[in-house]
């Protein structure tokens, strides 16, 4: 006869593992010879294309054709680049700056005096100066090869997108009522 110490022993071990196995991230990627990996461990950066499986926590795989160190980086610290409808010239460069970096980023349009009420609370800047980007919680106002390239490299984004890893970016919606930024900056 068996004691029932034993059996509530064993149930408690398979919990212990079942708990430990939730917490697990597999990762899955190809090298550059066609060889598939699987390891518990992030592949090295120059990989491409990585799944990864949360053990434990259903069955989805989140696929991305982004490097690996893009994708953490973009999870760590979002990237949002802040535009306005009369912000063309620099405006351009800014995107065109990060996409050349293959740098994933939100777009959020100063469309109306909310928007940039809500801009100068998060800059803590009287003044709208455009464009402006946050990564993370970081935050600089204008553009700047130099500024930019540094709050980027701190976050852990590749100096240059690799080709055809261009990532899809998300623009916020525009606001219904559109003012310029030199109106918003007297508002």
């Amino acid at each position: 006869m068996k004691s029932p110490l034993v059996g509530f022993g064993l149930l408690a071990l398979l919990l212990m593992v079942s708990t430990l196995t939730t917490a697990q991230t597999a990762y899955r990627w190809l090298d550059k010879d066609g060889k598939v990996h699987y390891s518990d461990q992030p592949p090295p950066q120059e990989i491409k294309k990585v799944e990864q499986r949360r053990i434990g926590a259903g069955s989805t795989i989140d696929t991305t054709d982004l490097p690996f160190a893009t994708q953490k980086a973009a999870k760590d610290f979002p990237v949002t680049l802040y535009t306005a409808a009369d912000c063309t010239a620099e405006c351009k460069i800014a995107r065109e700056f990060l996409n050349k970096r293959g740098v994933p980023f939100r777009e959020s349009t100063i469309g109306g005096p909310d928007d940039a009420a809500a801009y100068r609370k998060a800059f803590g800047n009287d003044k709208l100066f455009l464009p402006s980007i946050t990564v993370g919680s970081q935050k600089m106002q204008g553009y700047t090869d130099s500024g930019w390239n540094a709050l980027l490299d701190d976050a852990g984004y590749a100096r240059s997108a690799i080709p055809g890893s261009l990532p899809k970016n998300v623009v916020a919606p525009a606001a219904p009522a559109p003012v310029k930024a030199n109106e918003a900056n007297q508002q």
